[in-house]
């Protein structure tokens, strides 16, 4: 799966861009993430928390390791970051978006099942976003405008606090 003949990648090297294989590129964003996220369990912490997250992306960005670089080679353009980096780094089976979004729906947790009716279909609807565009969908600001409910946050108030709401969501999603 994480293969390409006959191309080759950039990566900072003591303070260089070094052409490698994608191999070796493939190597050095696990090494790379492993030092800064040694478990899985740390791993997915740092996912949910959109701040701690951008961290770590942040200090991969800056040895130009970029999980869509893997990503493209490896013909992954249905799965999420976090299944890409999970997989590579800490051996997962990786799900796509859409296989996610289904787990989701299926194990139906016992939070949601509690929730009035008009939360749970704005958390439906915000599943539907993480299944078309993953992670940051559920993090865009746009989010409120582009699922398709009126008055979400309202309806979504119904049931508790929204940013709660969508971390239990978030929670359910990337159970690894």
């Amino acid at each position: 799966m994480f293969s390409s003949v006959g191309r080759f990648d950039l990566l900072t090297k003591d303070g260089r861009l070094q052409r490698v294989t994608p191999e070796e590129y493939r190597d050095e964003l696990v090494k790379q993430l492993l030092a800064a996220v040694p478990t899985l369990a740390d791993f997915r912490a740092k996912w949910l928390d959109p701040v701690q997250r951008e961290q770590v992306m942040k200090e991969l960005r800056a040895q130009n390791l970029l999980p869509e670089i893997v990503s493209e080679a490896a013909q992954m353009g249905a799965y999420d970051e976090f299944d890409i980096l999970a997989a590579l780094a800490y051996g997962i089976k990786p799900m796509t978006r859409a296989e996610r979004a289904a787990q989701f729906e299926g194990e139906k947790p016992e939070w949601l099942i509690q929730l009035p009716q008009p939360s749970v279909k704005v958390i439906r609807a915000i599943v539907k976003q993480f299944e078309k565009a993953g992670t940051a969908a559920l993090e865009a600001k746009e989010i409120w405008k582009t699922i398709g409910v009126l008055k979400p946050i309202q309806q979504l108030k119904q049931g508790g606090q929204p940013d709660e709401l969508i971390r239990k969501t978030k929670e359910n999603l990337f159970v690894a």
